[in-house]
Order: C-alpha cells, then structure tokens, then sequence
C-alpha cells in the first residue's frame, strides 16, 4: 500500500488523514484540522509540539505554532469563512475580504 492509499475500509466521502501514514477518517473538515492541530502538531505546554508537516509527501517546516496549523489548512477542505453576499467560501479571511469586493457598489459600476 502506498503514502497516497488509505487501507480498503475508507469510503470515498471520508476525509482520510495522511500524517505519517495515520489513516484516521473524518466526515467533517473541521474534526481533520482539529485531529491534525491536537493530534499531530501537539502544544509546547503538553511537550509534544511539532513544526514540521509530516502529511504525505509534504516537507515544511515552521518556527511556531500559528504558522504550522496555518499550513495545515492546504491539506484539508476546510473553508470557514462564507461571503453573505453570495455563500461563496474560503479557507482564509483575506481570500474572503479580497473577494467581497466584487458585491460593492464600485465594483459593479466598472
């Protein structure tokens, strides 16, 4: 079995986590971030961070915490922040206030 290949009993719908071969399954995006974030990138105060991205295939390495979990949002389908103008989602807030120009009355008139 391969880094990319999940054992057999994974349905395709699920979200697999490919950290170090972990193969943990989750339904939800956020339940993989929050596996990802808890699990695996761990916290200075418990002893057990890492800042280093061990998902399939993936080399970067970070100098905090923030900037890791950050990171961790290219691997997961995870987009929180909706546009109320449209319902268009985006996994960064700075993609949604860049977008959210196209509904302002400015934007339109071009």
């Amino acid at each position: 079995m391969s880094l990319l290949t999940p054992p057999p009993s994974v349905k395709s719908e699920e979200l697999v986590c490919l950290w170090n071969q972990c193969f943990r399954t989750f339904e939800d995006p956020e339940l993989l971030y929050g596996h990802l974030a808890h699990d695996h990138v761990g916290r200075k105060s418990t002893g057990n961070l890492c800042l280093s991205c061990h998902w399939d295939k993936c080399e970067v390495v970070t100098t905090k915490r923030d900037h890791i979990t950050s990171h961790l949002r290219v691997h997961v389908p995870l987009k929180p922040h909706v546009c109320e103008s449209c319902k268009k989602a985006f996994k960064r807030p700075q993609d949604l206030k860049k977008h959210e120009k196209i509904h302002t009355d400015q934007h339109q008139q071009q």
